[in-house]
């Protein structure tokens, strides 16, 4: 990926040479026997709690949750869909999860903390998996590559879904949006010369797209950073290494993020990244040289290179804020059944 060549030695991505212990990890833990045909996504609901979902074999929404210390196992909702499934708290420790619909559409369903939801449809034309976000105060957007190339999105409002929206663009991949803990989501995708546009929902309304430069392949991620009006996205380089690029906050142009900064590792197609604290984070990918999960953790000021979590894997890996210094991550094993550990 070619880098945007903003001079700044104060950019907060750093490509870091060496490679000290990170905290430890915990022990790979089962998620259920129940196998599944996709990326498992997670969300945190409260007190070091999380939901997460995954497509089914019967192409069917299967959900699981974790108290903290064991998994409930997967139960499966009604309803038909057409890819991985997103999910994310709502600011009010409840978890949406949605996936394309059979039609077309989204089907999505609501967690709140004990049970969840019937899953419902919002008529749409997606082209892709949706990404979704938290807008905070029991509101959530999910956003998905349009049948045009463009950003459709549909806001939850605690009650109903809104109707699908269109903002024009040349995209082509799904999007990967994160919140920035203000009320607001950034999304990003890749457009046709595998530059990477960005998009801002201000809570009524789009900002506009820009571009942030670079070269990526895989599906680009964003999540938010634990500080007020800052995300932090990142994107797999031509060179299948990751790279990050942080928006701090203020006016919304390409010349605010800080730039992209290189990670190093040989990872999959799409990164998953959860809060450890306030500007700190940790980064869970396929290993794509022996098919682990392999993490790297970001300390505030620097990354600090990635580690082996080990296991054989398959897909991308799931990752989700639990409070108190621990994020949990989950996997898709070979066999088709998903596995998680909790640390750092």
């Amino acid at each position: 990926m070619k880098t945007r060549f903003v001079v700044c030695l104060a950019l907060v991505f750093l490509l870091v040479q060496a490679y000290p212990a990170m905290a430890a990890w915990g022990s790979f833990v089962s998620m259920g026997s129940t196998t599944v045909n996709s990326d498992v996504a997670c969300a945190p609901t409260s007190g070091g709690q999380a939901a997460c979902a995954a497509s089914g074999f019967t192409n069917t929404l299967l959900v699981n949750q974790f108290n903290g210390s064991t998994w409930s196992g997967w139960t499966k909702l009604a309803g038909v869909i057409t890819s991985a499934p997103s999910c994310a708290n709502d600011g009010n420790g409840h978890v949406v999860c949605a996936a394309r619909a059979s039609n077309g559409g989204m089907a999505a369903a609501t967690f709140n903390g004990t049970t969840w939801s019937t899953e419902v449809k919002v008529k749409g034309s997606l082209a892709s998996a949706p990404s979704c976000a938290s807008l905070g105060g029991g509101r959530v957007l999910c956003a998905a590559r349009s049948v045009t190339g463009g950003l459709t999105s549909s806001v939850f409002n605690g009650t109903a879904w809104s109707a699908f929206d269109s903002q024009t663009a040349t995209s082509t991949s799904a999007p990967g949006c994160g919140s920035d803990d203000a009320g607001r989501v950034v999304c990003i995708m890749l457009d046709t010369t595998s530059s990477i546009i960005a998009n801002r929902y201000n809570g009524t309304a789009w900002d506009g797209f820009i571009n942030l430069g670079g070269r990526a392949t895989g599906e680009p991620t964003c999540s938010n950073f634990g500080v007020s009006g800052e995300a932090v996205c990142f994107a797999r380089g031509t060179d299948s290494a990751l790279y990050g690029n942080r928006f701090p906050g203020g006016t919304w142009a390409a010349a605010t993020w800080t730039g992209w900064g290189g990670m190093g590792g040989l990872v999959g197609t799409k990164a998953s990244c959860a809060n450890v604290a306030a500007s700190q984070l940790a980064c869970g990918a396929f290993g794509v040289t022996d098919s682990a999960l392999w993490v790297d953790q970001y300390n505030g000021s620097s990354w600090l290179g990635f580690t082996r979590l080990g296991q054989t894997t398959v897909g991308n890996p799931g990752c989700a804020t639990l409070g108190s210094g621990k994020v949990v991550c989950a996997i898709v094993n070979v066999n088709n059944k998903a596995s998680a550990i909790v640390g750092p």
